[in-house]
């Protein structure tokens, strides 16, 4: 299947002549066996279909832990819910680096500070989707390892990642803390999170391609053209030279050619030297046959020359018997008085040559050798006939193979039909002229004897060259390279496109509120109608997707489109959200001294991200972006509640809580620190006074609506929620009130 251009979205420079022009009678590898080049776009178009997969195969990581920053301040991860991460490539990035962004699906974070015992939470972030919040961070392509056999995969990982930061309502310094110590987690719970590229299957039966050893990664792009959205490049080593090359980078801006999306090329080392030297050293054995392959330069092509190995015809004789009275034999070898020598026709094959040319695998041979004739005879003459002598013998081998290729399967062929002659040189014959005629018989015999022989041998089919092993490296399994033309300049050289899915569906994700709706499209290969489904909303025959008109808890639902004949079938996700405003950060705890808080806003259900912002009650000052800063003065804890009100649908809100403290710190260790709870759950809080004073406390709520506790420090949350709401949980101490703790409470719908 070819893709068009517009389709991929890519609008490449070099036309097929260019780059054979540019390959022309050189090898262009840097010493790699096997170079692979991919638009970027049609990377990343794999990327998100395996993003999507995964996701709704409901593959995810839960991580809860806490790092510590200075000043005895920690940010914990309650129950922080990652999806499968996403790998960009940009030609953005520093060379041979690729982008990883992990996305934040549910949970929540807490800034916390421990006092005197005692830990509070000094703000706090609930996550849902659409909120943009991620774990982002580079993976120098230099370091990534492959692993490469039959059933296993091809992955990168994201141990030697650096810059790792966690995208939050968070200071600088704190998300990268937190990224980092994200990346670590990953890399200690889940095996190094290390994320499939494709898996990888082949048969050893015909696969003379075997990447072996590290492969590695890099970019390229054509700073010459602004249209150019760069390739990637994935240079690869094989069992014919495992070590590698020198350099991942390639001379010519831009390999691919117009029309195509992917290259391969297969060094002319890896060619002659590898494939076609171990096929005449083992196919031909049996006649000693060694080949050695060579280079006239660094940068030439490779050839390949037969060094030795012959083919042994045998003895090569005939009888005459004219008459009763005369009778004899030529035969190959060597006679005298003193007694005959039989020796076999042996044709060397020393010589022969496999070099490119005209875009052609061309093997000529010029195969010569003395032959000795001999004749052995009891007349005519009456002491009888002992004579020899030697004919020069030349055959001539000339083949021109052709490539082609076989799409999917990525098998290259080398088809021709070789041209064989024997001849001799009569005139060479240095013995007894009168019989002539005898040895030209004789010599013809072995002619047509190393006609036959030589022909039978350079009609053995050279190997089939198969690229699947090296060219479906990188690959989701339903996205295989598919190879239309080959080309052999040089080195040999692959153009094609890629084997699309057999649907696909776009966009590949949608976030709704409750009853909204997306329009998705589907893209059968063959053409063919698709029938649509999905789990939780609606879908018509046409694509459009509708949510449930109640979405309580964030979910995500999988809509299907199946090819109504072939059954191929490719999914998107849509992420349903409660309707309301998710207002980051959730909770935060303020000082007077403490520096203005931004709030932020993701809605759902709305047409427009645009909000009206307000406070309940009017203790310090909120802007209409959304700035909080406190009074410069509290006296004791006091909850102000910030509302972030969709301007175009007034019933759309959310809420974040602001707690305002007195500046002396606080003592009372309450336990748990935090708890997540839906509606009519509870939560025993106990609290703990420092040594010496006794544990009597008060408790109490801010809000003092959201919710009950009783004396005994049990929380019951409402029996209804609307939507995400933080409460503090107060413990005062009876003895002395400037004495307190507090553990933060997050509602949430739930259901």
């Amino acid at each position: 299947m070819t893709l068009s251009a517009t389709r991929r979205g890519r609008i490449a420079a070099s036309p097929v002549s260019t780059i054979l022009g540019w390959m022309q009678g050189r090898t262009v590898t840097e010493g790699w066996d096997v170079v692979c080049a991919i638009a970027y776009d049609k990377v990343n178009e794999w990327f998100l279909e395996q993003y999507v997969d995964r996701l709704s195969a409901g593959e995810d990581a839960v991580i809860n832990g806490s790092v510590t920053q200075a000043g005895g301040v920690a940010i914990q991860a309650v129950n922080l819910t990652l999806g499968p991460p996403l790998i960009n490539f940009s030609p953005t990035y520093p060379a041979n680096y690729v982008g990883l962004t992990v996305n934040f699906l549910s949970g929540q974070v807490n800034v916390v500070q421990t006092n005197g015992g005692a830990t509070n939470v000094l703000s706090t972030q609930v996550i849902t989707p659409g909120d943009d919040y991620a774990l982002t961070g580079l993976v120098p392509l230099a370091s990534v390892q492959g692993e490469v056999d039959n059933g296993h995969d091809v992955v990168i990982d994201i141990v030697n990642g650096q810059s790792f930061s966690a995208r939050l309502d968070l200071p600088e310094g704190a998300q990268t803390l937190l990224g980092q110590f994200m990346q670590s987690w990953l890399v200690d719970n889940l095996k190094g999170y290390t994320y499939k590229l494709g898996t990888l299957i082949y048969g050893d039966n015909g696969t003379n391609l075997v990447p072996a050893g590290t492969f590695q990664f890099a970019t390229q792009i054509d700073a010459t053209d602004a249209t150019d959205t760069g390739r990637l490049l994935l240079f690869i080593p094989t069992t014919y030279n495992p070590s590698g090359g020198s350099q991942t980078a390639l001379g010519l801006a831009d390999v691919v050619p117009q029309g195509c999306s992917t290259a391969l090329i297969i060094s002319s080392r890896a060619l002659f030297a590898g494939i076609l030297a171990g096929f005449y050293t083992s196919t031909f054995s049996k006649f000693g046959v060694q080949a050695t392959a060579s280079q006239p330069t660094p940068s030439s092509a490779y050839s390949l020359a037969l060094t030795a190995g012959s083919v042994d015809l045998g003895q090569q004789s005939y009888a005459f018997e004219p008459n009763t009275a005369f009778a004899g034999t030529v035969f190959s070898g060597q006679t005298g008085w003193g007694g005959d020598t039989h020796e076999p026709v042996v044709v060397p094959l020393s010589g022969t040559q496999l070099l490119l040319s005209s875009n052609q695998l061309h093997i000529s041979a010029r195969l010569q050798w003395p032959q000795d004739l001999a004749i052995r005879a009891a007349a005519p003459r009456s002491e009888g006939v002992a004579a020899w002598g030697t004919v020069t013998m030349t055959a001539s081998v000339t083949c021109d193979t052709t490539a082609s290729v076989t799409a999917v399967q990525d098998t290259v062929t080398l088809a021709g039909t070789p041209s064989i002659s024997v001849t001799f040189d009569a005139s060479s014959i240095n013995s007894d002229t009168n019989f002539a005629d005898d040895w030209s018989q004789l010599a013809d015999q072995i002619t047509a004897a190393a006609s036959a022989a030589l022909t039978e041998l350079f009609q053995v089919p050279l190997p089939q060259i198969n690229a699947f092993a090296v060219s479906n490296l990188l690959f989701p399994g339903k996205n295989i390279l598919d190879f239309q033309s080959v080309y052999l300049p040089g080195d040999l050289v692959i153009f094609g496109d890629v084997a699309a899915p057999g649907v696909l569906v776009s966009p590949g994700s949608a976030t709704l509120g409750p009853g909204g709706s997306q329009q998705f499209s589907a893209t059968p290969s063959s053409g063919e109608a698709v029938t649509w489904t999905a789990t939780y909303g609606t879908v018509s025959g046409s694509g459009l997707y509708t949510a449930p008109s109640t979405v309580s808890q964030v979910a995500v639902d999988t809509v299907v489109a199946t090819g109504q004949q072939s059954g191929d079938a490719a999914a998107a996700l849509v992420t349903m959200v409660p309707q309301g405003a998710q207002v980051s950060p959730a909770y935060t705890l303020m000082q007077p001294t403490t520096p203005p808080q931004q709030f932020s806003a993701a809605l759902s259900g709305a047409p427009n991200q645009e909000v009206t912002w307000s406070m309940t009650p009017q203790v310090g000052s909120l802007n209409p972006a959304g700035l909080y800063t406190p009074p410069s003065s509290v006296t004791a804890p006091q909850a102000v509640t910030i509302t972030a009100t969709s301007r175009s649908n007034s019933a759309i809100s959310g809420t974040a809580l602001v707690v305002l403290a007195p500046s002396s710190p606080t003592v009372v260790a309450v336990t748990p620190s935090s708890s997540a709870l839906t509606a009519g759950q509870t939560q025993q809080f106990k609290a703990a006074l420092p040594s010496g004073m006794p544990d009597t406390v008060t408790w109490s709520l801010l809000p003092s609506s959201a919710g009950r506790i009783t004396a005994e420090g049990l929380y019951i949350s409402p029996q209804s929620i609307d939507g995400p709401q933080a409460v503090l949980v107060m413990a005062t101490s009876t003895i002395a009130s400037q004495l307190y703790g507090a553990g933060l409470v997050m509602l949430s719908p739930g259901g």
